[in-house]
């Protein structure tokens, strides 16, 4: 499989599929705005807690960004493979 065929598939996703991937796209980033505030706190007041919470905050939003995706690009094909 190589990029272009990859990229046609990304432009042909079903529309019910595009609106979950896309909303939980925009989840992910607002919970990684709040962990770049979170950790904006920590530089002003250095209490170890709250950078361990912003870190890991951060790491959950780019985890469920990269899982909607992906699911989302895997459950486009199973469906077109139907």
């Amino acid at each position: 499989m190589n990029v272009k065929s990859v990229l046609k598939n990304i432009k042909d996703i079903d529309k019910k599929i595009y609106m979950i991937m896309k909303n939980g796209i925009k989840f992910s980033f607002v919970f990684c705005l709040i962990a770049v505030f979170i950790l904006a706190i920590y530089c002003g007041s250095s209490i170890p807690s709250t950078y361990n919470i912003g870190v890991s905050l951060f790491k959950s939003s780019l985890f469920f960004l990269i899982s909607f995706v992906i699911c989302g690009y895997a459950f486009n094909n199973i469906i077109k493979t139907r």
